[in-house]
């Protein structure tokens, strides 16, 4: 283990001493890969080159995505409605596998104020983190309408990187039928607009809805889920190591 990742989990120990993190382990012991420049944790046997991959949160970087279609020869789907990742996706030479759609994914069909960053070098929009600047609207779609335009019956893995709106996504996809094999999602409880209960909540609608952890990221930020139904499958290698959230 690195010495940055010691440093990160002491810190987030001392924050779950604190109660300014949640209390929460590895479920499942299964192989796992870390793909991108953000090292988002995948099963990279259970993904093919038929997967349906849905990528939430670009920004100017797609290197998770290109990992993806290097490693698996899966079609990509990336979603971002920030003005910044539109324009930053226009100049890039994107492969054949990796479709671009310029709205976010929420739980409804409509329009939501998008805020831009403090940082003008930023490019962490967001639809729930207000800020000094001035807000626009922006298009967003919820996962299951998103499905039926693109004609997809499942999700193999679903990545929301989306700067506080995965709450809202996490809260349609527990109330709907829709069950992506895998998700990654990286948590905003950091944030003092969100705070711990918000995610407290995701993590037990996400239990509800049948998933387990795979992996936690040292800063307790980036969570990688598996569907218990991937699980019955029973692979070869694969155990679950605690019963529950």
């Amino acid at each position: 283990m690195r010495v940055t990742d010691v440093r990160r989990r002491a810190e987030r120990f001392i924050k779950q001493l604190c109660g300014k993190d949640v209390w929460t382990w590895r479920q499942v012991k299964i192989e796992t890969i870390a793909l991108g420049k953000e090292k988002y944790v995948i099963c990279p046997n259970l993904l093919t080159s038929h997967s349906i991959i849905y990528s939430a949160g670009i920004g100017d970087d797609i290197s998770f995505d290109l990992d993806i279609i290097k490693n698996f020869g899966a079609h990509v789907f990336g979603f971002d409605p920030s003005p910044v990742s539109i324009a930053w996706v226009e100049k890039y030479n994107l492969p054949l596998e990796f479709r671009f759609f310029p709205y976010g994914i929420s739980d409804h069909d409509g329009e939501m104020l998008m805020y831009p960053p403090e940082n003008p070098e930023s490019t962490s929009f967001s639809l729930c983190r207000k800020t000094s600047s001035e807000p626009f609207e922006v298009p967003v779609m919820r996962l299951a309408t998103i499905m039926k335009e693109l004609g997809h019956v499942n999700i193999d893995l679903l990545k929301l990187d989306i700067e506080g709106g995965e709450y809202a996504v996490i809260a349609d996809i527990e109330e709907s039928d829709i069950r992506p094999g895998q998700i990654i999602v990286e948590f905003h409880h950091r944030f003092s607009e969100i705070g711990i209960s918000k995610t407290k909540t995701s993590l037990k609608q996400l239990k509800k809805a049948g998933y387990k952890i795979v992996h936690i990221d040292p800063r307790g930020y980036v969570y990688s889920f598996i569907h218990r139904n991937l699980l019955s499958l029973k692979k070869e290698g694969v155990f679950v190591m605690h019963p529950g959230i």
